[in-house]
């Protein structure tokens, strides 16, 4: 008997993170811009936005790190398909620990590696080189939320998890960063993300209805549903900021 494939992980997701692709096209050429000679993602994933910034820097050197080695494997693929495996490195490795700087830092969605979302902005002060940039990623309220609203998200989340928008822009000040981009996504960049991130479990079920596990992964699929169309729809925003250090 054949098994039974497992659901893909990210399968129909370029980006994990909500991000349109004019936006992503936007977001590198003002980055490459800059021309550095060296670009660092911490928590890159399969560093999608690190693989189009080499390739609009072809001079420069890349390295992203992550502790997922499936996603790090991922990565490397993709480098090798796009002919930049010379020039992008993807290691495994805890973001706190690095301490080697570069002219561009990216921390997309992982600020969890540095604790909040102060504390990671004043840890990757460290790490953007003088006169260099940093690309954060990162969650915020839209509004600050109800007890009511609270209950309809992820356990043990509390309004203390994320800051406001203009309170995320501060944090950067406070950190030693000027703000030099600052945009929000749009409602259909959420909706695309995660309905693409579904995607992976929901193909999977209608592909194998009855498979053993597949009650599981059609009870996770719809409590994440529910969380996200009940819960954070609206209610959770995502920020690019554009953050320059310096000289």
């Amino acid at each position: 008997m054949t098994a039974v494939p497992r659901p893909a992980r990210y399968g129909h997701l370029d980006f994990n993170s909500p991000i349109a692709p004019r936006r992503a096209d936007r977001l590198v050429a003002n980055l490459a811009a800059s021309r550095p000679a060296t670009i660092l993602d911490i928590g890159c994933g399969w560093g999608e936005l690190l693989l189009r910034l080499a390739q609009a820097l072809p001079e420069a050197s890349a390295t992203g790190i992550d502790a997922d080695t499936e996603l790090l494997d991922r990565g490397r693929a993709n480098a090798a398909e796009r002919g930049l495996e010379g020039r992008v490195a993807f290691i495994e490795h805890q973001g706190r620990a690095w301490t080697e700087p570069a002219d561009l830092v990216v921390c997309i969605g992982a600020s969890h590696a540095f604790g909040d979302s102060a504390a990671a902005l004043t840890e990757l002060h460290r790490l953007v080189k003088p006169g260099g940039r940093l690309v954060f990623g990162e969650e915020f309220w839209e509004q600050l939320p109800t007890r009511a609203q609270l209950e309809r998200l992820w356990p043990d989340t509390s309004a203390e998890d994320m800051l406001e928008l203009p309170g995320l822009v501060d944090a950067a000040i406070a950190a030693g960063f000027r703000p030099l981009r600052v945009e929000a996504v749009e409602q259909s960049e959420w909706d695309d993300f995660e309905s693409g991130f579904l995607a992976d479990w929901e193909t999977w079920l209608l592909a194998h209805p009855g498979a053993p596990g597949a009650d599981g992964i059609r009870e996770q699929a719809d409590e994440h549903r529910g969380w996200w169309l009940r819960g954070h729809r609206r209610l959770l925003g995502f920020a690019y900021l554009t953050l320059g250090r310096p000289r």
